[in-house]
């Protein structure tokens, strides 16, 4: 029962969603665990246009019924009022989200902008029961990967970085967000429990893992996730769960064995520093 939310210190481009996409959906395959993935991301869709639309089962909701205009609430929307009213409970998460893999792996989607409902107004009152309804995604999936905007700007964000178990705190191969990270974990950084990931790595760069683990002092703390030309093709075609069950066992000579390996590797530093936190407790 543990929560894992990927955040950026900084605004900048730093592969947020796509690493925590990668890294969930191949915990899933490779471990026994029901992981749960939640997007607190207002006006995002970076997470449907790796594994699907959500509202595709709106739709088909909606033609399931006699009144085409009644209203169907699913995902993070029905969800939240069920919180607002005192009802929620952690099983009753299951019912609000996508299933990926059976029994593996499920997404509840942020909240989205539509022609028929408010936007921000309703976004705002959503945001008001994200810990709760993370919270109770703690009690019930293995692992809960959550989705947070970058920055400290918003309370909510400060509030899951609260109550999560392990924070993946994200960057890129970049001097200057290197010196940020720097900064970050020897001044404001008071837990052991982060690990820093380096989304779109580039193996050529003289930016390595070793050069990057020497200046931040810091020997295993530290996961990456390869740019693949396949994986961000699939992550604009709604066929991410599809890519990993294919290229799992790839040869070690073929061109994507980096990033099947290097995903497999941050999965791993996850589960290990869990079970270092929790030996700790």
């Amino acid at each position: 029962m543990s929560i894992i939310t990927f955040w950026s210190n900084t605004k900048k481009q730093t592969s947020q969603t796509m690493s925590l996409a990668a890294i969930a959906t191949s915990m899933a395959i490779e471990h026994n665990y029901k992981i749960l993935i939640i997007s607190t991301i207002y006006n995002d869709d970076t997470l449907e246009l790796c594994f699907g639309d959500l509202n595709n089962n709106k739709k088909l909701l909606k033609k399931l019924v006699k009144d085409a205009n009644i209203a169907v609430d699913n995902g993070i929307e029905g969800l939240s009022k069920m919180a607002h009213s005192g009802r929620m409970t952690p099983d009753i998460i299951q019912n609000y989200t996508n299933v990926i893999y059976k029994n593996r792996l499920e997404i509840l989607y942020g909240y989205k902008e539509e022609k028929d409902r408010p936007s921000e107004e309703q976004y705002l009152r959503i945001r008001e029961k994200y810990k709760e309804i993370i919270k109770n995604a703690g009690n019930f999936y293995d692992m809960v990967f959550v989705d947070v905007e970058k920055g400290l700007d918003d309370e909510y964000v400060k509030q899951i970085l609260k109550i999560s178990d392990l924070v993946i705190i994200n960057t890129e191969q970049k001097i200057g967000m290197i010196n940020e990270i720097n900064e970050l974990i020897h001044s404001e950084l008071r837990n052991d429990n982060f690990i820093i990931n380096i989304g779109r790595f580039d193996s050529y760069s003289k930016y390595s893992i070793k050069n990057i683990s020497r200046y931040l002092k810091m020997k295993r703390d530290i996961s990456v996730i390869p740019y693949n030309t396949l994986y961000f093709e699939a992550a604009s075609e709604e066929s991410v769960a599809d890519l990993f069950l294919k290229i799992r066992n790839v040869s070690e000579g073929d061109r994507n064995k980096a990033f099947v390996t290097e995903t497999k590797n941050a999965a791993e530093k996850i589960v290990y520093k869990l079970q270092e936190l929790q030996m700790k407790m």
